[in-house]
């Protein structure tokens, strides 16, 4: 018999808690990430830059620190949220655009060249991460995404589960589905292209 934990930290990242909720983890990440702006502070702001440069720096250095151990996380409206509002905070401090200027996110995406691709990077690695344990089926990995979890349900409207935002971005209705599509390793990558955004 497995025994239940409250939480687990692995590697640095908190990828379990009792009531299956990433709202901690994702907060912390943020607050580390943006630690590694303040620290880069200088040359992600910099005009001497160019654009594009500046761009790649944050993804690289900033968007790693955010998404690490993103494969775990159940992403509910309310972290989505966060997520995104992270992302725009990047483009506004790089381009010294303040909040009291008044100008939308579109217009600050517009100005930058870029799209809100965060969630949608998160997205991927998960949906990478979740086709190769499922083709493992002997590895641990594959053994936490099957295992039961001991206990009665809760009252009310389930939460969010993690492998049912996979189903989701699946488009289907079962794990045992789901362990069908993603034994197809090409079908699989190919989804990884066409989930809802």
């Amino acid at each position: 018999m497995r025994e239940q934990v409250e939480e687990m930290l692995y590697l640095g990242s908190k990828i379990c808690t009792s009531d299956g909720n990433s709202d901690r983890e994702i907060k912390q990440r943020i607050a580390l990430a943006k630690i590694a702006f303040s620290k880069k502070h200088k040359l992600l702001t910099s005009k001497k830059i160019r654009l594009d440069i500046k761009k790649r720096l944050i993804k690289t250095y900033v968007w790693s620190v955010a998404t690490y151990g993103c494969e775990t996380w159940v992403i509910n409206d309310t972290e989505k949220k966060k997520l995104e509002a992270f992302e725009m905070w990047c483009w506004r401090r790089m381009e010294r655009i303040r909040w009291i200027e008044r100008i939308t996110n579109e217009e600050v995406l517009r100005t930058v060249g870029e799209k809100r691709t965060l969630v949608d990077v998160i997205r991927e690695r998960r949906w990478k991460m979740v086709g190769h344990a499922v083709r493992h089926p002997e590895e641990l990995h594959n053994i936490i995404l099957e295992g039961m979890i001991e206990g009665k349900k809760t009252a009310g409207r389930p939460r969010n589960s993690y492998i049912g935002q996979i189903k989701c971005d699946a488009k289907v209705k079962t794990f045992k589905e789901l362990k069908e599509k993603a034994s197809n390793r090409l079908e699989w990558r190919i989804g990884v292209v066409n989930q809802p955004g």
